[in-house]
């Protein structure tokens, strides 16, 4: 298939603690503004990424969770909100498992027709804090690739971004687009910390990353609001607006044929 123009925004926010209907008000808000910025995107080629647990916050004591399938009115909402702006959307919430149990930290994209074109599991739960993420959701178990507009687009959460088998195995499914969306908790190095992890998978994924982390404080962390969209190369695509994808820079990348020199195991003796 081919790869239809797209365009990828990263969109920081100061989120509000527990409360779905605050965050949904400023996510149209930002939409609203960032489409009227920039009518020379089309709306139906952008995607906007928004921070991890987009809905509630970075919640890690008894956490609210919504339905994906069949949808419930919250999330019926973030659909309706792509629908009423004819665009995509990358939104994280706590998910309910069908089964039950604790909830699941989720990225879900959804397409301009309000569909989920692809959501993702977080693997790597944060264990820091006296009430640590590990503790209130479970794990996701695998990464996700699916196509949008024809790119392979995989998906990550934050803590993820410390696991480079992760983004090596996207690299290995073919994925052109990683989308990392954070509540990377502030403190010495740690802007440093998630600059380098998500321009550094670009360059080793030879594919383009998008990260966004949250801005603000909740009850217990502050954090920077950054905002990446990052070449093959490693390149700093982001100035403030959507950023055009550019499928010859892509292959310029991969005419360095990493993806498929790697090893399978390295062992190591002493």
């Amino acid at each position: 298939m081919a790869r239809l123009p797209l365009y990828v925004e990263p969109v920081t926010l100061d989120l509000a603690y527990n409360d779905p209907a605050a965050n949904l008000r400023a996510m149209e808000a930002a939409l609203a503004a960032r489409l009227a910025a920039r009518p020379e995107a089309p709306s139906a080629e952008r995607l906007f990424l928004f921070p991890e647990l987009t809905l509630t916050a970075f919640v890690t004591r008894d956490p609210p969770a919504f339905s994906l399938s069949p949808a419930d009115a919250t999330v019926s909402s973030v659909s309706g909100l792509a629908r009423r702006h004819k665009t995509g959307l990358a939104v994280g919430f706590p998910e309910r498992p069908a089964g039950g149990g604790k909830p699941l930290n989720a990225l879900a994209v959804f397409a301009p027709d309000g569909s989920v074109a692809g959501v993702y599991r977080k693997n790597h739960l944060f264990t820091l804090g006296a009430s640590p993420e590990s503790a209130a959701y479970s794990a996701g178990d695998s990464g996700v690739v699916f196509d949008y507009r024809g790119w392979r687009v995989g998906l990550a959460v934050c803590f993820d971004v410390r696991f480079a088998a992760l983004f090596h195995a996207y690299a290995k499914a073919g994925a052109d687009l990683v989308l990392v969306s954070s509540c990377w908790v502030g403190g010495p190095h740690k802007t440093e910390q998630y600059r380098t992890l998500t321009s550094a998978h670009a360059i080793l994924t030879q594919s383009f990353v998008a990260a966004v982390n949250r801005s603000g404080r909740d009850p217990v962390w502050e954090y920077d609001g950054s905002a990446y969209v990052f070449s093959p190369f490693g390149q700093d695509l982001h100035a403030g607006g959507p950023v055009r994808l550019d499928l010859a820079e892509l292959e310029a990348c991969r005419q360095l044929a990493v993806r498929v020199a790697d090893r399978p195991a390295y062992p190591v003796r002493s």
